[in-house]
């Protein structure tokens, strides 16, 4: 994180002001940071989320977020064609070894010829206290043009971004990717868990409704993968 100051001092004592009703851990300046927005957009986005009192969040990307919720962008590097194994334990290094995530590699095979490239992948939550089913994000993200990320790709954000809880002011959270896999006769879909220090990567129930802590990330084009119905 750098120590250049993201917002002026005036922009920062309106901020403060408000500070306690933003959606839960997100403060506009790691937006800014982890958005890359210019300094005129955000500057703009900036006062008209102010004046909201943080009910609404803004983004710059056309994608609309639900209600009481939030959308980040982030712009990573994600190789498909990546050794299973590998990616998982690059995204969760206290993956328990007996975990079952690392037996499912087979049900994502890696795009063979692929190189690593930039993908723009959008991360929603949908607000404090929300209890959200997989059926309700992927709804959500159809009614945006967007699918899922792939399994690999939301590795690659933990990877990149190892300490996103602390940026996002969260001692704990999630992001999971719903592209489904069959685990024990039952769908399963790929998360990551950051919790304190630790990273790790899990397999969970598709069905599971998920709490607040959880972040689901979208992709505008569909890639290798499983959609969940």
């Amino acid at each position: 994180m750098s120590d250049k100051a993201l917002i002026t001092d005036e922009e920062l004592e309106l901020a403060q002001k408000f500070l306690r009703q933003f959606p839960r851990g997100v403060h506009p300046n790691i937006i800014k940071e982890l958005n890359g927005s210019p300094k005129e957009i955000f500057d703009m986005n900036f006062r008209q989320f102010l004046q909201n009192k943080g009910r609404m969040q803004f983004i710059t990307t056309g994608i609309a977020p639900p209600p009481n919720g939030i959308v980040i962008l982030l712009t990573i590097p994600v190789n498909e064609s990546r050794e299973w194994n590998g990616a998982v334990k690059a995204a969760g290094p206290d993956t328990d070894r007996n975990s079952g995530i690392w037996k499912v590699g087979d049900q994502f095979p890696g795009s063979a010829g692929t190189v690593e490239r930039l993908e723009q992948i959008w991360l929603v939550n949908f607000g404090k206290g929300s209890v959200t089913s997989s059926q309700n994000a992927l709804d959500w993200g159809e009614e945006q043009h967007l699918v899922p990320d792939s399994p690999r790709a939301n590795f690659a954000i933990a990877e990149h971004f190892p300490k996103l809880n602390t940026y996002l002011g969260m001692d704990l959270m999630a992001i999971i990717s719903l592209r489904t896999c069959s685990f024990e006769g039952d769908d399963h879909a790929t998360r990551v868990w950051f919790l304190g220090a630790e990273r790790i990567a899990y397999l969970v129930w598709f069905e599971n409704v998920w709490s607040d802590d959880y972040w689901f990330a979208f992709v505008r084009e569909l890639g290798v993968g499983n959609l969940g119905s």
